[in-house]
């Protein structure tokens, strides 16, 4: 593999990355990227300067891997207008959005659900403990997190379809890789997604609810405004993608590394207290979040590397998360590393994921649940081929068959 003549943004990298990552990590770690015109970043310590530093590096280049089709933004263009809340903000007004939000997810209100996930849970297992088989994603991994995410939103169960269709247009366009007519259809989805919450916000308005959404409409800070609907849309918007498919693929992968490697699978089954470290491992080795990009303000350098002003930037977390030096046995799940909580799955910095604490949580209460109802796990014979959704920003497994003994 020559790196020159090699695109991230190609599909057969972004199904397997981690050869091109490794390459990048130990060749060209502060790398041109001729094809997604932007230097891609991947080791560990770069990382740090690039995150730590948002007057340099500023977040309001926005999220989208490459601009959708003129169609799509004709659009777009009727709904909400954009708003850079947290993801696409810099301080000091990323600091507003942050401190608003932070209301919702505080220790304690994650804390408070945890036994309604545990609930969640097992009713999803419920449906197919008998089968002795099942595609885990469909049945668990996604129903999960998209129905306590979509709960604390409040969707009803009997809008979950709606909820997911609408995540998964946002992914898509975000992703830059759909096709024109797919990102037509996305924007009509966004737009209808839009007007529904347009009408629970004024619902909560005359009739207030003590959930995410709730606290969100009532969050004010001394001197400031409350948030207004093209900010609520988007902070809405970015709810549905982190609380939902990031979680999924999370929960996902860790049970794959897991069955992959029964050794660690056995020491947890015998010692509980290690759910955490499984978890912190599964999002590192697998990052749901690949990349995310920035855009230099002034000319400056990453790793000695001259970064010319306003250069797009690539922030490769999942390149990062197996920098061997800072992961040593980077590719191994190992929940006893001492430094098993300083991975950059979450983020890092002013940036860091203000969700990163139900992600954590939900994905412990799955676990905890798939091991208390199955004794044995495997891969299904012949049902499975690891693909993922095709996506540069994203990352998370499109099936994952299993067969287990109760």
């Amino acid at each position: 593999m020559a790196l020159a003549d090699v695109s991230a943004l190609s599909p057969d990298i972004v199904e397997e990355p981690y050869e091109l990552y490794a390459m990048l990590l130990e060749e060209s770690p502060v790398h041109w990227d001729a094809h997604l015109e932007a230097y891609l970043v991947t080791r560990y310590d770069d990382l740090l300067t690039v995150l730590r530093d948002p007057q340099t590096f500023s977040s309001a280049i926005g999220a989208m891997t490459r601009p959708p089709p003129e169609a799509a933004i004709a659009i777009l263009a009727t709904g909400l207008p954009p708003a850079n809340t947290l993801i696409t903000a810099d301080p000091p007004m990323h600091g507003r959005y942050r401190s608003l939000v932070a209301k919702a997810f505080t220790p304690r209100r994650v804390e408070k659900i945890r036994d309604h996930v545990r609930v969640v849970a097992h009713e999803l297992i419920d449906e197919f403990e008998a089968d002795r088989e099942v595609e885990l994603i469909g049945r668990f991994a996604a129903p999960l997190p998209l129905i306590i995410i979509a709960e604390q939103l409040g969707v009803p169960r009997s809008r979950i379809g709606d909820f997911k269709k609408w995540s998964d247009a946002f992914l898509d366009l975000i992703g830059g890789l759909a096709s024109e007519e797919r990102s037509v259809e996305c924007a009509h989805q966004i737009l209808e997604c839009q007007e529904y919450f347009t009408t629970r916000i004024e619902e909560y308005r005359s009739d207030p609810r003590d959930d995410i959404l709730g606290v969100l409409i009532r969050a004010k800070l001394d001197g400031e405004r409350p948030l207004d609907d093209a900010e609520m849309a988007s902070i809405l918007q970015q709810f549905m993608l982190a609380g939902n498919e990031t979680s999924t693929a999370a929960i996902a992968a860790t049970q794959r590394f897991l069955i992959e490697q029964p050794d660690v699978l056995a020491e947890v089954r015998e010692d509980r207290s290690l759910i955490p470290g499984v978890v912190e491992e599964g999002v590192r080795l697998e990052s749901p979040v690949q990349n995310i990009f920035r855009v230099s303000t002034r000319d400056t350098e990453i790793g000695g590397v001259p970064i010319p002003a306003f250069s797009r930037i690539g922030i490769m977390f999942g390149a990062a998360n197996r920098d061997p030096r800072v992961f040593p046995e980077p590719s191994r799940m190992n929940p006893r590393r001492p430094n098993v909580r300083e991975h950059l799955a979450f983020g890092h910095g002013a940036h860091y994921c203000i969700g990163a604490g139900l992600a954590r949580l939900e994905g412990c209460v799955a676990l905890e649940a798939l091991l208390d109802r199955f004794r044995e796990v495997r891969f299904a014979p012949g049902r499975n081929d690891f693909k993922h959704n095709s996506m540069f920003i994203a990352r998370g497994l499109r099936e994952l068959h299993l067969e287990y003994r109760v």
